[in-house]
């Protein structure tokens, strides 16, 4: 049987692009999935981090819960953010949620569930 060097060229590059978009996907955010705590945020942590964002709410840290313990820890696992200064987690923050194509609104849900928990381990 005789084959044509170009189906088998474009067959070739069908192959590689089919895996390059596979491989991208698998680390594209899944905003959705918890991958490590299932016990979410605590009533004591809103507390405590309403100190220094008074609006926040419950909806707020559960919601950052949910996009630290999907689209965080799909690339690069659950990141221990107690110990990080504050100015440095939110540079991370900024830097991380470009990555994994957070809307500003996810963002700042991510920065007031990790703040909670810096200020926690801090109180």
């Amino acid at each position: 049987m005789f084959h044509n060097p170009i189906c088998i060229v474009m067959k070739k590059t069908a192959i590689v692009l089919f895996a390059t978009v596979f491989i991208a996907a698998s680390c594209k955010s899944k905003k959705n999935v918890s991958k490590t705590d299932t016990t979410g945020p605590t009533e004591s942590q809103l507390t405590v981090l309403k100190t220094k964002e008074p609006n926040a709410t419950m909806e707020d840290l559960t919601k950052g819960h949910t996009i630290f313990y999907g689209a965080c820890t799909n690339c690069h696992g659950a990141k221990d953010v107690a110990g990080y200064e504050q100015d440095k987690l939110q540079k991370v923050i900024d830097r991380m949620a470009s990555k994994a194509d957070l809307s500003s609104v996810e963002k700042d849900a991510v920065w007031k569930y990790a703040l909670a928990i810096n200020l926690s381990a801090k109180k």
